[in-house]
């Protein structure tokens, strides 16, 4: 009787043994199985942990806290697909290195979310502590494709870095040139392609036609079948396909809500009635791409529980602000700041609306209510932290970039709308050494001369008071003398002997030329509508700056469309563009034509430009 109990017993426990087993091999089995369905459209992002620049770690606000890993080191991977039949299948992938060794592959599980208006789900996943300058592969169904990243070099030591840079796509239509553009980035293999604002015209609205537009986008980039931006590359005499290039996104006018809502009062603009226009929280930009908005984490202005939120417009989870940096090492500190919707310093008294208006009688928090997050007291920790280095003493070369242009010749560019950041941005990041700025917006192609921004008036010049009007706009019988003076105009520099504006002042900064001051690069854009140098009252900043004799240059119309590359080596920072059309010479491997070669060198610190017609390198001037 003692055995056959024994016996039972030992069954039992056999049995209970070979549950666990199941259950646990089931578990496992179940936790690596990756889904059914394969992409639709694939694209990488880099994600950056270190020195985010604000966080409250007393009240778990404003940001998210540092970590350990920088843009080197962790990539963002999304994908869109048809959902799974299987709910844990939906945001799975398997990853592994693959150059310069081979590793095991790991699954890992993501997070999944609505494409508005679309049958499709996108799926997103942080990879973070990958090693650096290495080749990573990854499938989101085992039997189907397999897609590859490369993350960027520790030093520029291992490798030379290639940045694209492009502006106001402005689609739903992807014309010749648009696709001509792609072609050329796909052809030059850059480690990064950054658009710097305005990629569809949504204005920020989520609509059916907006969605459209948006999986357009990136079909034809980012499409599995045909994205221009998956390409092949060579390493080592191994070919890896489908290499992606990694898409950085900045904030545009256009990707804004409300018809392109701006705070300032020259720029209030009010469809359809008397009412000014709302916030709109939720953006196109922030369900497609994690970088900025995921990576920073705090809100600005889009906040949710600001009083001028557009409630139909609030999403959960979204309203997170415009702007961020990417950290690569000690080389390079790439920053893109909003200056779209943003507005810096204190809020200023006693505005008025351009039909002469108070705004407190319509905006009654106006003059209390701030953004959560200024953006120039984030970009004054981020450079100058206090108590420690600054970026410019840590960093070879800082790359900021907006899409409105401060220095663009299309526009009226020292106006009301630009005080704050004149006044807060430019200094500092010219005290943190920065050589190149990128900007867009007016639809021209424009290079500044090299400028420097100096507390002391420089000598052979005075001041003058320059007023400005609005381009599309009629200035008010209310706005006093007084009010247009502190508001409606500008002091430019003017040099004594010829009287000719050679700069001009602002809270005691002056910006005029240096031969070995920072360059401002405009866009012509990728596809959008040319305009002209001058065109709706420009002329008051940009075109001060574009003297041809000192290297500076700008055009509109069609020729002003092009792609912008800039290239970092240990001794160098070089800037080219290209029209379209050298789309064949690239493809022919000829050498193509640029419209401007020049580049900052860095042991005798001095910009040189590069001479088409004699082939040779000299001077920075035409």
């Amino acid at each position: 009787m003692g055995i056959c109990w024994d016996l039972r017993l030992l069954n039992l426990l056999l049995l209970h043994l070979l549950i666990v087993i199941l259950t646990v091999s089931c578990s496992d089995h179940k936790s690596s199985q990756l889904g059914e369905n394969e992409a639709i459209r694939v694209y990488v992002e880099f994600a950056d942990g270190k020195n985010r620049g604000i966080y409250d770690p007393i009240t778990d606000s404003k940001g998210f806290p540092d970590e350990d890993y920088d843009a080197t080191t962790a990539m963002v991977i999304n994908w869109h697909k048809m959902p799974e039949n299987n709910d844990f299948q939906n945001a799975r992938i398997r990853y592994r290195k693959v150059h310069p060794i081979e590793t095991d592959w790991v699954t890992k599980e993501g997070g999944c979310f609505e494409f508005w208006f679309r049958e499709e789900i996108i799926c997103r996943i942080l990879l973070n502590n990958l090693d650096a300058n290495s080749l990573y592969e990854f499938q989101v169904n085992k039997n189907g494709q397999t897609f590859r990243f490369r993350t960027m070099p520790e030093s520029l030591d291992e490798r030379p870095v290639k940045i694209a840079l492009t502006a106001d796509h402005q689609t739903p239509n992807w014309s010749k040139i648009a696709h001509n553009n792609a072609k050329i980035v796909a052809l030059n293999k850059p480690d990064m392609f950054v658009v710097v604002g305005d990629y569809v015209n949504d204005e920020g609205m989520i609509t059916e036609d907006n969605a459209i537009r948006w999986a357009k986008y990136l079909d034809v980039l980012y499409g599995v079948e045909s994205g221009h931006f998956l390409y092949d590359i060579v390493i080592e005499g191994n070919v890896y396909e489908n290499l992606i290039i990694p898409h950085v996104t900045v904030l545009g006018n256009h990707e804004t809500g409300q018809r392109n809502h701006m705070r300032w009062p020259a720029d209030f603009y009010s469809p359809g009635g008397s009412n000014y226009p709302m916030f709109v929280s939720a953006n196109w930009l922030e369900l497609l791409f994690h970088w900025p908005y995921k990576s920073e984490g705090f809100y600005n202005e889009y906040n949710p529980n600001h009083p001028n939120i557009d409630p139909e417009h609030v999403r959960e989870n979204f309203g997170h602000g415009g702007f961020g940096k990417l950290s690569f090492s000690d080389y390079l500190l790439f920053v893109a700041l909003d200056n779209s919707q943003n507005w810096e310093g204190e809020p200023e008294k006693n505005l008025r609306d351009r039909d002469g208006n108070l705004i407190t009688e319509k905006w009654p928090w106006f003059e209390n209510l701030h953004a959560d997050i200024r953006q120039d007291i984030w970009l004054q920790n981020l450079l100058e932290p206090e108590g420690k280095q600054t970026a410019g003493e840590i960093y070879d070369y800082i790359i900021p970039v907006w899409h409105r242009g401060l220095f663009g010749t299309g526009r009226l560019n020292m106006s009301y709308k630009n005080r704050g950041l004149l006044k807060y941005w430019l200094p500092v990041l010219y005290r943190n050494n920065v050589k190149i700025i990128k900007e867009a917006h007016d639809h021209n192609f424009t290079r500044t001369v090299p400028m420097s921004i100096y507390k002391d008036q420089p000598s052979n010049t005075y001041l003058e008071k320059v007023a400005y009007h609005p381009h599309s706009w009629e200035l008010t019988d209310q706005f006093d003398d007084r009010y247009l003076e502190e508001n409606f105009t500008v002091n430019v520099l003017k040099d004594i002997d010829s009287d000719k504006i050679v700069g001009w002042e602002y809270d005691g900064n002056y910006i005029i030329y240096n031969e070995t001051g920072m360059i401002t690069i405009g866009h012509g854009g990728w596809a959008a509508g040319r305009r002209n140098p001058g065109q709706w009252g420009g002329g008051n900043a940009g075109l001060w700056f574009v003297d041809e004799s000192k290297g500076g240059e700008t055009f509109g119309g069609e020729e002003s469309f092009h792609m912008t590359f800039i290239q970092l080596t240990n001794e160098e920072l070089q800037v080219e563009a290209y029209h379209p059309d050298q789309l064949l010479n690239f493809k022919n491997g000829k050498e193509p034509v640029p419209i401007h070669r020049f580049k900052w060198v860095k042991h005798d610190e001095s910009w040189y430009g590069f001479d088409i017609d004699k082939m040779e390198w000299g001077k920075y001037e035409k």
